[in-house]
């Protein structure tokens, strides 16, 4: 399916105050001056130290603006609805449109080609940081962003999630308008929504208005492998948990944003049905889930999903797991299955299982979900010793593991005690 079927840390600077020395009149015959100063001496000493101590603790995060109490971060509103001039004010600095480039060689009679892409994104930090959807800026060469003042940037891909359809990008500029983050959880059903992108990749910027239709809704999506090398593109599909709204969507606004009528950011728009009897249908990645996902690429570069560990069970691995259904494995290029995504120091696993190893097996029972590997090891006692095959590099690794007694149950078992 073509993609235009979609709608489509420099950190927070910490303000640094300069005080113009106060000098006081003397005439240097006072004993209690030197005492005075070295006490002056050890409070600068001390609130260099603190103030050093805050700037590393901002250093290196991305400040976003998140709702908190029924208010914004910025107090800028109550979390009441505000007149729908208000809020395009107030939300329309905070959507850019994005085009992109992507070189394709797969014509060899013709050469290299360039396809072109619009889409749309929503600032999410001061210093750049914008948030979209991964089909938008996928395979993509060049990523131009132009803000709603007209200013152009060359933005470079953060990290991107295809499974879950979300991407950051950045740009290289400070003080930009960023979006206050709502949440998506207390949505109502029909409540006044409005979105803002770019549509037909020509009219940035554009406003439309609508309403919940649905706050639960999964979709099918496809999305368009580009190494085809010459044969026919494979469709990949990915099932995505969206809302559903009747605001008016076209294809250049999917990464836009969803924004409620207190001007919050709700949902990202994600997709537009194309059934030519079907009007005012349009879906959004709720804002809860986009941000998970959002700060975990500007954070750690990647997502895996959501990772588990045995917690249940008395006998444990001490391992972290994640599990890749069928669809995401095809979309990576990898085996569905189970993976180590992390192996505790000192634990039962160390030294035995590696990060990325695939589980295939425990004591020959087939392991291809958590549940399955929470099942067999609730049948063991800590100290046991259980066989475990993995899959490496492509190959087939067999290590015996003595199961280790899990921190939590015991702490459990103490306190009920």
């Amino acid at each position: 399916m073509d993609k235009n079927y979609y709608e489509n840390r420099e950190p927070q600077q910490v303000p640094e105050y300069e005080r113009e020395p106060v000098q006081k009149k003397g005439n240097g015959k006072h004993p209690q001056t030197v005492g005075v100063l070295i006490a002056a001496a050890l409070i600068a000493l001390v609130c260099g130290y603190v103030g050093a101590w805050a700037a590393g603790q901002t250093n290196g995060k991305v400040v976003i603006q998140k709702v908190t109490g029924g208010q914004t971060a910025d107090e800028s509103t109550d979390g009441e609805a505000l007149a729908a001039t208000d809020v395009a004010a107030a939300i329309s600095p905070t959507v850019v449109s994005i085009a992109t480039e992507q070189i394709q060689y797969n014509q060899f009679w013709y050469g290299a080609q360039v396809s072109s892409g619009a889409g749309s994104g929503v600032i999410i930090s001061e210093d750049g940081y914008i948030l979209t959807c991964a089909h938008v800026v996928s395979d993509a060469d060049s990523i131009m962003v132009t803000d709603y003042e007209g200013n152009e940037y060359t933005a470079q891909l953060v990290g991107s999630y295809e499974a879950g359809d979300i991407a950051v990008i950045k740009i290289d500029a400070d003080g930009l308008q960023a979006a206050t983050l709502g949440d998506s959880d207390a949505v109502k059903l029909a409540e006044t929504v409005y979105a803002v992108g770019n549509p037909g990749g020509t009219l940035g910027g554009s406003i439309t208005d609508g309403i919940i239709s649905a706050t639960e809704r999964t979709i099918t999506v496809s999305l368009d492998s580009s190494q085809s090398y010459g044969f026919a593109s494979m469709n990949n599909t990915i099932s995505l948990d969206v809302m559903q709204t009747s605001t008016a969507v076209s294809p250049g606004n999917s990464g836009g944003g969803l924004f409620n009528s207190s001007g919050e950011l709700i949902g990202i728009v994600n997709a537009k049905s194309s059934g030519e009897s079907q009007e005012g249908i349009g879906f959004a990645i709720p804002i809860n889930t986009a941000q998970e996902i959002a700060e975990s690429l500007i954070n750690n570069g990647y997502y895996t999903g959501e990772m588990r560990t045995e917690s249940e069970n008395d006998a444990v691995m001490n391992i972290t797991v994640s599990e890749v259904g069928s669809q995401v494995a095809q979309l990576s290029g990898v085996e569905a299955g189970l993976y180590v995504q992390e192996v505790q120091e000192g634990g039962a696993s160390d030294g035995l299982l590696e990060v990325n190893d695939r589980i295939i097996s425990v004591d020959e029972k087939v392991i291809k979900t958590t549940k399955e590997l929470s099942n067999v090891l609730a049948k063991c006692e800590p100290g046991e010793t259980v066989s475990v095959s993995v899959e490496r590099s492509g190959r087939m690794i067999t290590v015996d593991i003595t199961l280790a007694q899990n921190q939590n149950q015991s702490s459990d078992s103490e306190n009920a005690e």
